[in-house]
């Protein structure tokens, strides 16, 4: 007897549903401002958004205001004018009785209450600031361990209040766009440890308006480009090498127009960095366009080096850190410098971006601090740090102009994630979210990764981040959550002149491609049962079939969709490659846990699922109708 695979819901999906539902509702009820429908968490992922919605005989304007605990941590907005009203609520407080206030265009008011239940989230252990600074801005950072239940992605505002959660698994950086959505990483994965499917257009209730889907994955960070485009972090063969590929991705279709291999621009094997290894050599771990200069800028983890080249030919135009170990023939690429005063290369470094005047803004982890392990600096004696340098690209000179961090020391000190946001001139945040101590001393080792190492002992394991913003060298802002930690920090507006939304279901963009597929193979049927031990999970999504499992490294394993006029067979790698840098632990994974997808694209018709594994082939009971 075979059992067909139910199609699992894309979020889309859901959300589509959640929308329509109380979107009925509404329609099909006699709801006032005084007596408004009220939605909370109405698209799954945000409980501490909510719509209210009503009608109104007239088309008349709405604003609202969401009490704050103290007048300071009020937010309002007035939205368009409009008969059927679906107003969106964000900056909720959790464990409280909210309080909203409408007012029409034509002077009517009504108050409306939201309780939200107490949520299971890291609380900032402290906020300082001053609303007058703040404003009503939120303060959002991006788990990097959501294997730990209560270290979600959120934002707090100025008093260190929690206002904003998003409680899938989500991390990597989000930014604002021109639109006023959020550019945010998909919720599935494409393959382990952590890489994703592709960038979601998301609006602050968490409610998906385009999901862009990437043959070779997303990981760590997109920018949006001038013409609407989004210059991504990418892969291009899993097999090979990850994390040295960059792709733009057209904004209408999803398609890829343009991408990048590093494996063209630089060495593989030269400047390791302390965690470097062949598999995944760069590590890219940031991108930014530069318009003046039409170039692209990468911070590659695992040689502690921050490169430039050109976005039309690909040529390397220069090389940003510690030259030692490097050949003679590179060394053209690197700065030489000429600061009076202190000064300290960058080791392990993320987010670099090229400020307006054309200087070098980057986190420097400072790992190791050293490219030589008889050098490298303990961890109870390192910083981490934002620093400036300042480049001249035709003397090819360097010079630190500023800096932020060195001076805390040890307290301060990320040894991965992490990130720096420039405001205006003099303006600048500093995100250390990757602090670890174990045992009470600080640890070169990696949060996301120590969960895995310690997960019987979390009791010795603590996980923080500090952000902080500096305004003319004053500390204006500080923020430290403990219970986590959290890859990157932006200061973003709930609401603004472009809040808006937009109803109806989402879109899915770009793609996986046709799947590669294998030659006929006829191995011998076994004569048992698919062995528990291969732990076999196969899902059935809208776009892909999701197959998970364990194997022996070096099996061969195929997968088969047996047709009724022919098969297809695809190959399962099973290599293990080695992790050194795992910057988000989306879940608990062995060497030997293995992920494979087959993209629905070019599929249709009803199959029986087999897998091939050593030359045995097991029938999993398992069919599917494409």
């Amino acid at each position: 007897m075979r059992t067909y695979l139910d199609t699992e819901k894309h979020l889309i999906t859901m959300q589509a549903e959640s929308e329509a539902g109380f979107l009925a509702e509404l329609r099909a009820g006699d709801y006032s401002v005084e007596k408004p429908l009220v939605v909370k968490n109405p698209y799954i992922i945000n409980p501490l958004a909510a719509v209210i919605c009503f009608n109104t005989d007239e088309e008349t304007t709405a604003e609202i205001t969401v009490k704050g605990k103290a007048s300071a941590g009020d937010l309002s907005h007035t939205f368009a004018a409009a008969q059927e009203h679906v107003l969106p609520i964000y900056g909720l407080y959790d464990d409280y009785a909210n309080t909203v206030i409408i007012r029409l265009g034509d002077g009517k008011t009504s108050e409306v209450k939201i309780e939200v239940e107490e949520l299971n989230v890291n609380k900032a252990q402290y906020c300082r600031t001053t609303p007058e600074y703040f404003g009503k801005d939120f303060m959002l950072i991006s788990t990097t361990t959501p294997l730990i239940e209560s270290a979600k992605t959120v934002g707090f505002d100025y008093a260190g209040d929690l206002r904003w959660c998003i409680t899938n698994l989500q991390s990597w950086d989000i930014k604002k766009l021109a639109n006023g959505r959020l550019l945010y990483t998909s919720h599935r994965t494409v393959q382990k440890p952590y890489y994703t499917v592709g960038v979601m257009e998301m609006d602050f209730c968490g409610k998906i308006y385009k999901e862009y889907r990437l043959p070779g994955g997303y990981h760590h960070d997109a920018v949006e480009l001038e013409n609407g485009n989004i210059l991504a972090a990418s892969d291009n063969d899993f097999n090979d090498s990850v994390e040295d590929f960059v792709v733009e991705i057209d904004r209408a279709t999803g398609a890829i127009l343009k991408s990048w291999d590093l494996q063209k621009i630089l060495p593989r094997g030269e400047g390791k960095a302390g965690d470097w290894n062949h598999h995944d050599w760069f590590h890219n771990n940031s991108v930014w366009y530069d318009k003046p200069t039409n170039s692209i800028t990468m911070s590659g983890r695992h040689m502690d080096a921050v490169i430039n080249f050109d976005y039309d030919s690909g040529a390397l135009n220069w090389i940003l850190g510690d030259p030692e170990g490097w050949p003679e023939e590179w060394q053209k690429y690197f700065f030489k410098n000429v600061t009076k005063g202190d000064f300290d290369w960058q080791y392990e470094q993320h987010a670099a971006r090229i400020l307006p005047n054309g200087d070098v803004f980057l986190f420097d982890n400072g790992t190791y601090r050293s490219k030589n392990e008889a050098a490298r600096v303990d961890p109870e004696q390192n910083f981490s740090r934002g620093v400036i340098y300042r480049i001249n690209t035709d003397k090819m000179e360097i010079e630190q102009v500023w800096q932020y961090g060195k001076e805390r020391g040890a307290e301060f000190y990320s040894p991965y994630i992490c990130n720096v946001d420039y405001y205006s001139e003099g303006h600048y945040m500093v995100h250390s979210g990757g602090i670890a101590t174990y045992r009470g001393k600080h640890t070169d080792g990696l949060g996301a990764m120590l969960l895995n190492k310690y997960k019987d002992e979390h009791i010795h394991l603590t996980l923080e981040s500090i952000t902080v913003e500096v305004g003319n060298d004053e500390l204006k802002y500080e923020l430290k959550v403990q219970g986590g930690n959290y890859y990157r920090a932006r200061r973003i507006s709930p609401y603004d002149e472009k809040t808006n939304l937009l109803l109806g279901q989402g879109e899915l963009l770009g793609g996986f491609g046709v799947t590669h597929e294998f030659m006929k193979i006829n191995f011998k049927d076994a004569e048992t049962e698919l062995p528990e031990k291969h732990k076999l999970n196969i899902l059935l999504e809208e776009d892909r079939l999701a197959v998970r499992a364990s194997f022996r490294e070096g099996s061969q394993v195929y997968l088969e969709l047996k047709g009724a006029e022919q098969s297809k067979f695809y190959n399962i790698p099973t290599e293990v490659h080695d992790v050194t840098a795992a910057c988000v632990s989306f879940e608990e994974q062995n060497d030997n846990d293995f992920q494979f997808y087959v993209s629905r694209e070019g599929l249709s018709g009803e199959f029986e699922i087999y897998l091939n594994i050593d030359n045995k082939r097991y029938d999993t009971h398992l069919s599917v109708k494409l």
